[in-house]
């Protein structure tokens, strides 16, 4: 008989898992879920859609018929992939934003009805809406999230580091050079455009403070900024340094120090205040060309500031609203028919309305205005209920730590549309998808837990 021996009570034991103690890991970052390999096609599909999205001209090649380009081409493939994904896992598709896009849309039908034009953009208003569908719905996967955001900033960052170096080597295939300037437009054929998209990507890379090293991260930022400098992009900066100051005070409150904010709130104010009491009192122009002198980037941005700029969208403002003066009824113009009715109407500067706000009404009447403030309600609620502090469940806060930022950026797109038509950018509606993925999988309930629907809960592992 084989004799037992027994240890001595106070002899140490080798600790196991079950005998850890129950916090013993939670400083720790938590583990995300692997993707799975029998999807790749998921991964490819997402991943070329996000590289698709500046592609509107590349090379300098003029867009398809009706505006198309390759993110369009990229997104039908997604929107199939997306959809036989959530069907194989039978996962409800979630549709976010559909309420005011369908407000839209409804909007613009009657605008078009009425008019007689501008149907073609209504399949437009919709088609955007898939890129915010499917990169919310493949982000109920913590893994899928982090994929889609590491996908924006490593290829975003290194479309950054491809239009400086064709700046530099003098490559306009590369740096998308305006033929009559020096701004550089990348592959979006519009300067604007490409500020836009680089800015994105610079707050996408703060909120999800990838990659972890810091120096890294600042690496990329300068990169980021860098590029959106080449863009010369008057609006776009304004748009930049708005959304710094706001995402530093939104930083502050989520961190418990309102008091800090409110102050640095109100010396901003005051100083903001001084500097447009400077401008509208003092000839600044000559300065302004001074600083041109200095590069061809600035001659062509900060140099615009008090001259063409100014003019140019202070004449295109003052037509459109002429034109809203003028309408006999409360339904709009038809979508994009703003360039066409002035050149019908001969006016003497004719291009697309360079606000979202103005182009709403005027286009799509009063729906249309009513529309485009149920979408920015939709999308400031989302955006602040994942920038509470504790909102968000471990996993999805490792991948977004600070979300706040999100917030920021959408003051960018918010602050832009006053001066371009931003809210129907491609990628634009692909950062709405990031929120509306952390609004709602990436949230915790009232109860603790996550919302229906996402892998985690019990609900869903029956359904599946």
């Amino acid at each position: 008989m084989t004799a037992l021996t027994k240890a001595p009570p106070d002899a140490p034991r080798a600790e196991t898992a079950q005998d850890a103690p129950p916090d013993a890991g939670a400083a720790a970052e938590p583990e995300l879920p692997a993707l799975r390999r029998r999807w790749p096609l998921t991964s490819v599909a997402l991943v070329a859609g996000i590289a698709s999205l500046p592609m509107l001209m590349p090379a300098g090649l003029p867009p398809g018929p009706g505006n198309t380009g390759l993110p369009d081409l990229a997104l039908i493939a997604l929107s199939a992939v997306t959809l036989l994904w959530a069907g194989t896992r039978r996962l409800p598709v979630r549709w976010p934003f559909l309420i005011p896009t369908l407000m839209t849309i409804i909007a613009g039908g009657v605008a078009a009805v009425v008019n007689d034009a501008g149907t073609l953009t209504l399949v437009k208003d919709l088609f955007v809406l898939m890129w915010a569908v499917c990169i919310a719905n493949l982000g109920r996967e913590p893994g899928m999230l982090r994929l889609a955001l590491r996908a924006f900033i490593v290829i975003g960052t290194l479309y950054a580091v491809i239009e400086i170096l064709g700046m530099i080597l003098g490559i306009e295939a590369m740096s998308g050079k305006q033929l009559d300037g020096e701004r550089a437009m990348f592959t979006f054929g519009d300067a604007n455009y490409a500020s836009n998209w680089f800015i994105c990507i610079f707050f996408i890379t703060r909120a999800a403070r990838y990659p972890r090293k810091t120096w890294h991260r600042w690496t990329v930022c300068a990169v980021l900024l860098t590029a959106e400098g080449l863009t010369g992009s008057n609006g776009g900066l304004l748009a930049l340094c708005v959304a710094l100051l706001l995402g530093y005070l939104f930083g502050l409150v989520r961190r418990g120090r309102a008091h800090h904010a409110i102050a640095v709130a109100s010396l901003a104010f005051f100083v903001a205040g001084a500097g447009v009491a400077v401008v509208t009192t003092v000839d600044i122009q000559p300065y302004l060309d001074q600083a041109s002198q200095m590069s061809p980037v600035l001659r062509d941005s900060i140099g615009r500031t008090t001259g063409e700029s100014t003019e140019s969208r202070s004449s295109v403002n003052a037509a459109t609203i002429q034109m809203l003066e003028e309408q006999t009824h409360p339904w709009g113009i038809g979508p994009n028919q703003t360039r066409p009715q002035m050149l019908a109407r001969q006016y003497g500067y004719v291009r697309e309305a360079h606000n979202d706000y103005i182009a709403a009404v005027l286009e799509r009447g009063f729906l249309g205005g009513i529309a485009l403030v149920t979408l920015l309600f939709v999308l400031i609620m989302r955006c602040v209920r994942i920038a509470r502090r504790g909102a968000l469940t471990a996993e999805y806060a490792a991948l977004v730590p600070r979300p706040e930022m999100f917030g920021a950026l959408l003051a960018v797109f918010l602050v832009s549309a006053l001066f371009y038509q931003t809210l129907h950018y491609r990628h634009g509606w692909a950062f709405f998808g990031l929120v509306a993925a952390l609004d709602l999988f990436g949230r915790r309930t009232a109860a603790g837990r996550r919302p229906p629907g996402t892998p985690d809960d019990p609900a869903a592992e029956g359904a599946r």
